[in-house]
């Protein structure tokens, strides 16, 4: 029981005795005193057990009271432990939260600048297109140009062949001209008269032969040693070069090192393209009269 309802009763009961002592006088005054005692002791009784009754009601409410303060001790303390999990959630929180407010600081830093090299790189890109489309219009032109060339030069390569070959009945010619006067100024014994459609051809002892061009294909070509279609027969000898080309590209020389009858083998030199069969070749002596 607790001190307050200890005094409770302790004041209910003193009571109880002032008011039975105060009507016990009251009745004895009036007469009848015994009556009153009698009345007085039988409600003395009541009101002790009246007091007995709000003891054993005051000690059972104590004892709830007490369970009720326990189960609002535990209840405190788990609340106080949710409160301390709870604040280091929230400080882990905060951890996080300034971690992710840094990140997006960073985050919006590299977005700027990608944002600046993107206008950097679409400024490059517009000069490169400029660019790109200017080459493209040279590269038209250029294109444009060399179908031009490539016209003329189709057009007067037949051409060139008929003046080479002119020149190489010129040259013949002239030669054999050449031979006839040198017979005349010799004197008249190494004079032939040449009869009516022959070459004007006069024979003076032993007599070098024309330069007439020794043309040729490349048959065959092994790492840097090649051979040619002309051989012997058409007037080919150890030692000579041969160029070789492939339309009016200059493609490289052969230097004779091996001749049979009808084909010769060499050395390649000077090598300034890839050389296949088929290519052609003639004779650098000769090339060089016609150039």
């Amino acid at each position: 029981m607790s001190t307050a309802a200890k005094v409770f009763v302790v004041l209910l009961v003193l009571f109880s005795v002032a008011f039975s002592m105060v009507t016990v006088t009251f009745v004895a005054q009036q007469g009848n005193w015994k009556q009153l005692a009698l009345d007085f002791r039988a409600a003395y009784q009541a009101a002790r057990v009246e007091a007995t009754s709000v003891e054993a009601l005051a000690k059972t409410r104590e004892v709830q009271l007490q369970a009720q303060i326990g189960q609002l001790s535990a209840q405190i303390e788990a609340l106080q432990t949710k409160l301390g999990e709870g604040e280091a959630a929230l400080k882990g929180k905060d951890s996080e939260l300034l971690q992710v407010k840094a990140e997006r600081e960073t985050a919006l830093a590299n977005a700027k600048r990608a944002g600046q090299l993107q206008v950097l790189e679409k400024n490059r890109a517009d000069r490169l297109e400029k660019g790109n489309q200017a080459l493209l219009d040279q590269t038209t032109e250029l294109q444009k140009r060399n179908l031009d060339l490539a016209r003329r030069v189709g057009d007067l390569t037949p051409k060139v062949a008929v003046l080479e070959e002119e020149v190489r009945a010129l040259k013949e010619q002239r030669y054999a001209l050449e031979q006839q006067l040198a017979a005349i100024q010799k004197g008249p014994k190494a004079i032939a008269t040449p009869t009516p459609g022959a070459s004007l051809v006069r024979e003076v002892g032993p007599a070098a032969p024309p330069a007439v061009p020794i043309r040729g294909q490349i048959l065959k070509v092994d790492g840097s040693v090649a051979s040619i279609s002309v051989g012997s027969a058409d007037g080919v000898t150890e030692g000579m070069s041969f160029v070789i080309y492939r339309g009016a590209d200059y493609l490289g020389k052969l230097r004779v090192t091996d001749v049979e009858p009808n084909r010769s083998g060499g050395d390649l030199t000077l090598v300034r393209g890839d050389i296949r069969p088929q290519d052609y070749v003639r004779d650098e002596r000769s090339f060089g009269l016609q150039r």
